[in-house]
């Protein structure tokens, strides 16, 4: 059987490997490398190497490939930090009251921010100390 020519260097010699995947699905496939182009390719300094200098390549890769996938969920965090918009009357307030919060307890919404049924505002009235156990127990429901 005649293999094809490694895309590196254009030597014959191909690398079969093995599958890493469960059975029954283990199946044997040949690489586009030849072996010493391969184990050049595997080599994380050799890679730390390239990245380092092709940092726009790989920049300019992840938007084109990021473009479109997360749009809800940015949509949805943005939503979020409009939610947490915090009043510049109440900055100071808000700060302190973080501050005093007591050892072994949390600092808690009384109306969640991002509620099922409803949402509340980031402000110094709908906050509450909660201990812990509570706190986590009520996790985002109003009660």
């Amino acid at each position: 059987m005649r293999h094809k020519p490694c895309k590196k260097c254009g030597s014959r010699d191909k690398i079969i490997i093995k599958r890493k995947s469960p059975a029954p699905y283990n199946k044997i496939y040949t690489t586009i490398r030849c072996r010493p182009c391969n184990t050049k390719f595997n080599d994380k300094d050799v890679i730390a190497d390239w990245q380092q200098n092709n940092k726009e390549h790989i920049r300019e890769y992840q938007r084109n490939y990021y473009k479109d996938k997360y749009k809800e969920r940015n949509g949805v965090n943005a939503k979020r930090l409009r939610e947490r918009q915090i009043y510049t009357h109440d900055r100071k307030e808000i700060k302190e009251f973080y501050r005093n919060c007591p050892k072994g307890s949390h600092v808690d919404h009384i109306i969640p921010l991002n509620g099922k049924i409803v949402s509340g505002l980031h402000t110094i009235t709908n906050l509450q100390y909660l201990t812990q156990v509570e706190n986590l127990k009520k996790s985002n429901r109003y009660e």
